[in-house]
């Protein structure tokens, strides 16, 4: 269950949410090694804070669910950068 605690409208996490977060940053980072400065360890860290704001506290799906969101949303930025 997610004890995230609504203040107006930010939202404060917890010691235990950081140490979910944390969990799924290092379980999606154990898959292939990128560049460092390709973005995809940015764009996993926004997906599992959106992810787990929303809900998915499972530190496992957290992993795969950021993962495939930031690979997905590298390729369309390379796309994106390849056509202009």
């Amino acid at each position: 269950m997610n004890n995230c605690i609504q203040a107006e409208s930010s939202m404060i996490l917890t010691p235990n949410d950081f140490h979910i977060i944390d969990i799924a940053m290092r379980a999606a980072e154990r898959g292939e090694v990128k560049h460092p400065d390709d973005g995809h360890r940015e764009a996993v860290g926004k997906a599992v804070i959106r992810l787990y704001t929303s809900g998915v506290t499972d530190p496992v799906r957290l992993a795969e669910a950021a993962s495939a969101m930031a690979a997905t949303r590298l390729l369309d930025r390379r796309r994106w950068r390849a056509d202009a």
